[in-house]
Parts: structure tokens; sequence; C-alpha cells
């Protein structure tokens, strides 16, 4: 074949590869992250993208909430710095299983 024919080709299989490594991905990630905001309630034991632990004491408007992190002791922190729910029933992530 000649390669006026194989540089299309090449082309299109580079865009399929680039949407199907880097950008699906991408918005798959930002689709969890905005439904985890979403569902984000007073009470929910939450961890922070820095690691933080803590309840959510308050829901502000503007993208803010309030974490309680140890009694007395509140933090207001961004919702998008919010890294996943911790289960209750097993005291880790909600993605991780439980060890036994």
């Amino acid at each position: 074949m000649s390669s006026a024919v194989l540089l299309p080709i090449y082309i299109i299989i580079f865009v399929a590869l680039i949407y199907f490594v880097g950008i699906r991905p991408q918005q798959r990630r930002r689709r969890e992250v905005e439904e985890l905001s979403r569902s984000l309630r007073p009470g929910d034991e939450i961890v922070t993208t820095s690691g933080m632990y803590g309840i959510v004491s308050e829901l502000e408007d503007g993208g803010t909430l309030i974490l309680q992190v140890a009694e007395d002791v509140d933090i207001r922190i961004a919702q998008g710095a919010v890294a996943r729910k911790v289960s209750p029933e097993s005291g880790t992530g909600a993605d991780e299983p439980a060890a036994e």
C-alpha cells in the first residue's frame, strides 16, 4: 500500500486511541465526581482528596460544605475536594473491599 493511503488510516487510529485512552476515562471520572457531589447529605462520612476523614455537618450554597473532623472542630471545604464516601458498615472506602 502506498503511504498516501496509510496516512489517513494512521490518523484515524491515533485519534481513536487518544479518545479511548485519554478523553473517555476523564469524562467518566468527572461524571462520578459530580454524582458523588450531588449525593452528599449531612451525616455522611467522607474522605477528602487530602486524606482527611470527617462527617458532613452542613451543605452550603456555592459548592462548599462544613466538615466535622473532631468533636467541636468544624472546617469548611469545597465539595470538589471530596474523594469518596466512607462505607458505614465496613469503615473503609465504599470502593474498597472490607478487610476480614
